[in-house]
């Protein structure tokens, strides 16, 4: 079964009973945690939609395919369900601080909720030792986030229901809020930047410049322009001046070794185009380029 789907009936079912365990306890942070599951439920949901929209093959209309799918309807569940999460929990928790409060909870809701964070312990490892097993999967590493907010938010409001202490209700009531935040901003920023077509990480970015310029054939780059079309997969657009000399047959021979040494040094790399000029007298512009590399912060 697909780990994604596998989290989304995981959300699902642990969501189920703490509904169930609300209907017995006023506790803030119980509710806030019920929230996120019901939270992240409906946004697998949504990433599951992605996913199979993902996997259409590429036509005329989509030449890259639509797996960018994945990162739009990723980056719509965080926005809309994170915030609603949040304005709701924070309004549960000023409530409680408000007010005389106690909290409160029968020996069946203390059933349920336990039963929700054992379901949570479980998916937090599966999921680990699937990101294990394919880290640049952005829906596998956006169900760990949610997997591991979920188990200390799960956590929190156990022992708050166990305790009945007021003060560690509030306290983590807050601190699950936080934690929804830190992981929508960080799961966020990331589909952001695959969605404006940000350039592939600095390392990558050099290590395939110094595979093109080591080629014999090659006298200077004028153009490198690379982005990722999704975290696996990447386009690199590249201007090479050569020899003068050099006939169509050659240019078709030198093309084709440019691909195959830019996929070597990173499979990513599933488009390469490659346009070519006759050798200039003026500066090397490759070094502009490795300047410019260099001034930019690596996200690898």
């Amino acid at each position: 079964m697909n780990i994604v789907w596998g989290m989304f009936l995981v959300n699902s079912i642990s969501a189920v009973f703490k509904v169930l365990s609300v209907t017995g306890t006023d506790s803030a942070s119980v509710f806030v945690d019920m929230l996120n599951d019901i939270g992240d439920a409906v946004g697998l949901g949504l990433i599951l939609l992605g996913l199979k929209l993902g996997g259409k093959s590429r036509s005329i209309f989509y030449p890259y395919g639509t797996r960018r799918a994945l990162y739009v309807l990723g980056l719509i569940a965080i926005s809309i369900f994170s915030g609603v999460i949040f304005a709701t929990g924070m309004y549960r928790v000023v409530e409680v601080l408000l007010g005389d409060y106690e909290v409160y909870s029968t020996r069946e809701a203390q059933v349920f909720f336990t039963v929700a964070f054992a379901i949570n312990t479980l998916s937090l490892f599966t999921v680990y030792r699937a990101v294990r097993l394919n880290s640049t999967n952005p829906a596998i590493e956006g169900t760990l986030l949610d997997a591991v907010s979920d188990f200390f938010g799960s956590a929190l409001a156990l022992l708050v229901i166990l305790t009945a202490n007021p003060l560690l209700d509030v306290i983590g009531g807050l601190v699950v809020l936080v934690v929804i935040l830190v992981s929508a901003f960080s799961i966020g920023y990331k589909y952001y930047q695959v969605l404006v077509g940000r350039s592939p990480p600095r390392s990558v970015m050099k290590r395939i410049l110094t595979s093109v310029l080591n080629l014999p054939e090659v006298r200077d780059v004028n153009v490198f322009n690379a982005l990722m079309i999704t975290e696996d997969e990447y386009m690199l657009v590249l201007e090479v001046e050569v020899d003068r000399n050099l006939d169509v047959e050659d240019l078709e021979a030198l093309s084709a070794k440019i691909e195959s040494t830019v996929r070597s040094a990173d499979p990513r790399f599933k488009h390469v185009i490659v346009e070519f000029v006759a050798e200039r007298r003026e500066p090397k512009t490759y070094k502009e380029i490795i300047s410019e590399l260099e001034s930019v912060p690596d996200s690898e």
